[in-house]
């Protein structure tokens, strides 16, 4: 916990430091109001990040960050596009895929095994957008609810609900 402190205390330094160095690097004020726009919004980034490593927002951002930059390089022109898409949509899946097993790891623990994650993902109209649909087989009896917390968490989390989500409980021995 201390050494998150000195880290943050840290990057405050820094920030001023290079603050005041721009500054008085600036041959004219004509760009000082860009500057101490930018410098703002990187202070304000720096002074809520113990809030974002509190609140676990950093691995959300890097995820929908991730998850962003995955369907802009789906929908770039190649030259082989149907090849291109289809690798693009099987490696989205894949890391869809592994997105949800981490999840479900936390969600039930020791309760169960997770035998197997499947993700086939499908355009949502003309909107252009992802619509991931999920089957999930989980070893160990069927429990209502183990069941309703992973639809709960998987619905926040992934916004997978209703018939887009298919949980199926193989029984062990």
């Amino acid at each position: 916990m201390t050494q998150a402190v000195y880290q943050w205390v840290r990057n405050l330094a820094v920030y001023y430091i290079v603050l005041t160095a721009l500054t008085h690097i600036m041959p004219n004020s004509q760009y000082g109001r860009y500057i101490r726009y930018f410098m703002g919004v990187l202070l304000l980034l720096i002074l809520a990040s113990p809030l974002f490593h509190l609140l676990h927002l950093e691995e959300r951002m890097s995820e929908l960050f991730h998850k962003k930059t995955l369907e802009q390089e789906f929908w770039q022109p190649q030259e082989n596009e149907m090849q291109a898409q289809e690798y693009y949509l099987q490696a989205y899946e894949q890391e869809v895929a592994d997105k949800i097993r981490e999840s479900l790891q936390e969600i039930t623990g020791e309760g169960c095994e997770i035998l197997e994650v499947r993700v086939r993902m499908e355009l949502d109209g003309d909107r252009r957008l992802f619509v991931a649909a999920v089957q999930i087989w989980l070893s160990g009896a069927e429990n209502q609810r183990m069941r309703e917390r992973v639809e709960n968490e998987l619905g926040e989390s992934y916004e997978i609900t209703g018939e887009r989500l298919e949980l199926f409980f193989e029984e062990m021995g």
